[in-house]
């Protein structure tokens, strides 16, 4: 039980290398297309994901503390949310080698105490603190953990990102605060988490921004970053229910929820509900396993 434990903590917050490396020999993009199918038809008896509103007076101090709205600028929506990215990115470093040890994982917390420690933060911290801001910001956004296969049980490496929903373009897309990353298709349109999935079981185009980076210390490129490291990881995706700053704070009473959307056929046996102990946050948390891949991404609902 400890030991499965101490791998979900590792799951949810710390990436144990600055680039895990795929093994030799194993063949990810031909993993997921073995399970690539979900069932739209299952009935999902959850509430909506839900999404803070920016009137939330913690986000609204966010906003205006760090001088968001600046940040962001007053161009199109899609360059005001890449803005809010790259400051993110350029703000927190990137470091999966430790744990930090904030506690209080809140945008604001995360930020003053890497900035006055001068350290870097994992990549579930840097996703809190990207999805804090556009959630500040009125956009609809959630943290997206990302997790391989890994039958074996010997892969403790995962990813976290972001989903944050464009109301303009009315879909859901794939940023990436670790690599300052973003997917674009062969005409530049960007594109979600679904859609670079489903790009990498048919084997269609995709496009990585140029400047994406790890720490400005490395290029991220997508021979590497999608073809192998993320082809790993998008195997099985989770997001909190709740959408909220400082959800995953271990100073919290509520109970945290998570909703897991797994492939059909997975070779383990999921139940649909569970209730685990979370030693990253001291108590108990929900997991839900759903197949349907529609409610998953569905619009936001606020």
């Amino acid at each position: 039980m400890i030991k499965k434990l101490l791998f979900f903590h590792c799951f949810l917050f710390v990436v144990l290398s600055v680039w895990a490396q795929p093994k030799e020999g194993i063949d990810y993009i031909g993993i997921l297309k073995k399970w690539d199918a979900y069932n739209p038809e299952e009935r999902v008896s959850l509430q909506n994901f839900q999404y803070q509103s920016s009137n939330n007076p913690e986000l609204a101090a966010l906003r205006k503390d760090f001088k968001l709205d600046s940040i962001a600028g007053f161009g199109t929506e899609v360059s005001r949310l890449l803005n809010i990215l790259h400051w993110v990115h350029n703000t927190v470093k990137h470091d999966g080698s430790i744990e930090s040890g904030i506690e209080e994982v809140n945008a604001r917390t995360i930020i003053t105490t890497a900035m006055q420690k001068g350290i870097g933060v994992s990549c579930g911290e840097l996703s809190t603190t990207l999805n804090e801001c556009y959630l500040a910001m009125g956009w609809a956004s959630r943290k997206v953990y990302c997790l391989p296969l890994d039958s074996a049980g010997n892969d403790h490496d995962s990813h976290v990102i972001n989903a944050v929903y464009l109301s303009s373009q009315k879909k859901w897309i794939w940023v990436d605060p670790t690599h300052d990353a973003y997917v674009m298709d062969e005409n530049g349109e960007l594109l979600s988490i679904a859609e670079v999935r489903d790009r990498l079981i048919t084997g269609k185009p995709m496009i990585v921004n140029p400047d994406a980076n790890w720490n400005h210390r490395s290029s991220t490129v997508k021979s590497y970053y999608l073809m192998k490291y993320m082809a790993k990881n998008l195997y099985m995706l989770f997001s909190p229910l709740s959408n909220e700053f400082g959800y995953e704070s271990k100073n919290k009473q509520h109970m945290v929820e998570y909703v897991y959307l797994v492939p059909l056929n997975h070779p383990k046996k999921r139940e649909s509900r569970k209730e685990i102990y979370g030693a990253y946050i001291g108590r108990n948390v929900v997991i839900n396993n759903i197949s349907n891949a529609e409610w998953f991404w569905k619009p936001p609902v606020r």
